[in-house]
């Protein structure tokens, strides 16, 4: 299931000499904030990086599969209430052998939410 356009909808992608920037708005209405958590809903682990890998296949123009997370930070926790707009900075982005590598950094102003370091396949 894609989250994109429905628990997550881009508001502008910038590219940059180090990457590309992507501004997200979160759907507070849609129904994994029900399940997680109805009277204060936060945006599930496995949520933010889905969206990675989505704003990962935007950015490289190609359909990708999660092949391997190396490693993940969440340091924050995500509420699309308090923090509906949010960043996703892809950056380190290199593509070799039918997998492409990623660095993201998920942020809001100076406030970092989660760090994610993983690789994809190209589906």
């Amino acid at each position: 299931m894609k989250l994109k356009n429905s628990l997550f909808e881009v508001v502008s992608d910038t590219a940059s000499a180090k990457g590309h920037d992507y501004a997200i708005r979160l759907n507070s209405d849609h129904v994994i904030y029900k399940a997680h958590f109805p009277e204060q809903p936060i945006t599930p682990g496995v949520c933010i990086i889905q969206i990675a890998q989505e704003l990962l296949e935007d950015m490289v123009g190609k359909a990708l599969q999660i092949h391997t997370v190396k490693n993940v930070k969440f340091l924050r926790v995500i509420s699309p209430v308090d923090t509906p707009d949010i960043c996703y900075s892809l950056q380190n982005v290199s593509e070799e052998d039918g997998m492409v590598k990623a660095q993201v950094a998920v942020v809001s102003g100076d406030d970092v939410y989660a760090k994610i370091s993983f690789i994809c396949q190209i589906a």
